[in-house]
């Protein structure tokens, strides 16, 4: 194993850049598309639109990935984030009509989706090859990042509309592209084994996708799972700054609001080098999957904004612990030809549940209240619980 300080800041630097561009275009999606004259269903499905399109893309391009030797991370990374820096320019300086604004906006939210899975095996792929990285360590820098620029960006909107959130985003995809290019090249390439090369057009048929899932015994219940817990997942964070309304606050408390569950993600995941050597990853993710029915419960009944401060506390509890374990859990379970597929159908997962959290939330806002939709967030944390539990893998 061969220890690199600069390659641990370069990692924490990349998660730290992806998701300060995340907070801006999911943590403030509804106030920008608010401010762009969307209703809430016409916000839930442009998410929607734009995780059916990650779900696409994440699966396939990790099975290119994982087969194709010429095709590098690095590669498929940058060109995504250029493609991406493209169509915020169009957002940001072209777009004048909703039809416009709705489209580019689903295109750029479902291509940063479908950069997380890659940016994550960017990192396994460099433990993988010999390299001593702290996950927890980059991912909290993530999140720290991530709480930082909720701040910023709840203040910045007390004064300025929402429309300086893509030029923000522009700038920092501009950063994450001159970081990723930095990155050494890596040669994963094993000399004791070869996979067997497929013609790409098998690999994203339905029985081959069926076939790695019932490779990995409960894989696919456990996939389900976490659909269900990020069906409520996405509820309360996309509709946040709805609910803080509802409770009284403004922008500057709905980001205040995001930045206090991000620094209560910090400890789980800074510290999750140091939990890994006490609790294996399966149990984690067990661990996890309660506290998000705990927190969905907690946003349930609360009536004021403190009381919704206590439910942003939990998310160190359940999405800060159950971030790093699932990266771990799946890089562990999984043999080394299928370690990128399997990242990308977790977030795949994940994507799919906040697709149905996007829709189902937003008609329910509109036509039932926030109430009704707080509910079916809590049911559907409860029966995610179930399924992570009865499927995950305890020994790993």
């Amino acid at each position: 194993m061969i220890k690199s300080p600069s390659l641990n800041i370069r990692f924490s630097s990349l998660q730290g850049l992806y998701w300060m561009c995340f907070c801006v275009l999911y943590g403030f999606a509804s106030v920008f598309l608010l401010e762009k004259n969307f209703d809430n269903q016409g916000i839930g499905f442009i998410l929607a639109a734009s995780n059916i399109l990650s779900v696409i893309m994440q699966p396939t391009l990790g099975s290119l990935i994982d087969r194709l030797d010429k095709l590098s991370l690095k590669f498929v990374l940058s060109s995504i984030v250029i493609l991406t820096i493209l169509l915020l320019i169009l957002l940001s300086f072209f777009s004048n009509t909703m039809l416009l604004d709705a489209l580019l906006y689903t295109l750029i939210a479902s291509l940063t989706l479908t950069l997380q899975p890659l940016i994550n095996s960017l990192a396994f792929e460099q433990i993988n090859a010999g390299m001593v990285i702290n996950y927890g360590l980059t991912r909290g820098a993530g999140s720290l990042s991530f709480g930082i620029t909720s701040f910023l960006l709840g203040q910045l909107l007390s004064r300025y509309n929402a429309s300086i959130l893509p030029i923000i985003c522009l700038g920092l995809y501009i950063l994450l592209l001159i970081l990723i290019l930095s990155f050494p090249d890596v040669n994963t390439n094993d000399s004791l084994s070869t996979p067997s090369i497929q013609p790409v057009e098998k690999l994203f048929t339905q029985e081959s996708t069926i076939a790695f899932i019932k490779k990995y015994k409960h894989f696919g219940l456990l996939l389900i799972g976490i659909a269900f817990l990020f069906l409520f997942h996405t509820i309360v964070n996309t509709y946040l700054v709805q609910i803080v309304s509802s409770l009284g606050g403004n922008d500057a408390d709905f980001g205040l609001a995001l930045t206090i569950a991000t620094i209560f993600e910090l400890p789980a995941m800074l510290g999750f080098g140091y939990l890994q050597q006490k609790f294996k990853s399966g149990k984690m993710l067990v661990f996890a999957s309660i506290f998000f029915v705990i927190r969905s419960f907690a946003f349930l009944f609360s009536t004021t904004l403190w009381m919704l401060v206590i439910a942003q506390v939990l998310q160190g509890f359940a999405f800060a612990v159950y971030t790093p374990a699932i990266s771990y859990y799946v890089n562990k379970l999984m043999s080394r030809f299928d370690k990128i597929k399997g990242q990308t159908f977790v977030v795949g997962a994940a994507t799919l549940g906040s697709v149905f959290g996007s829709i189902i939330a937003g008609w329910l806002l509109d036509s039932a209240g926030i109430t009704v939709m707080l509910s079916v967030g809590s049911v559907s944390a409860f029966i995610g619980s179930l399924l992570v539990i009865y499927s995950v893998r305890t020994d790993i």
